[in-house]
């Protein structure tokens, strides 16, 4: 795959970049050499590759999960005269 000059400008235009005719060269050779990175890269067989979470051969150290919160809604609610069945009675906002 390569790219066009007629294509970097179209790029400089949605981006609202304004480059000159030695940028957009240097541009143009950029990406050029970024798409054929990306197509040496496709070409690697990944097949037996397992995927990986993280790069590095690592464990999370993972705390217990305890309860350290217990639920006290019924004892916040007798506060209010605005709850029923567990939930707190608002106006309507939407007809």
């Amino acid at each position: 795959m390569s790219i066009k000059k007629s294509e970097i400008e179209h790029l400089c235009n949605l981006s609202k970049l304004n480059l000159d005719e030695e940028e957009q060269s240097i541009f143009l050779s950029q990406m050029q050499s970024i798409l054929e990175m990306i197509k040496e890269l496709e070409g690697v067989d990944t097949g037996e590759i397992a995927p990986m979470a993280h790069p590095l051969q690592m464990s999370q150290r993972l705390r217990e999960d305890e309860i350290t919160e217990f639920n006290e809604r019924d004892k916040y609610q007798k506060n209010t005269d605005f709850a029923e069945d567990g939930f707190y009675k608002v106006p309507k906002v939407i007809d």
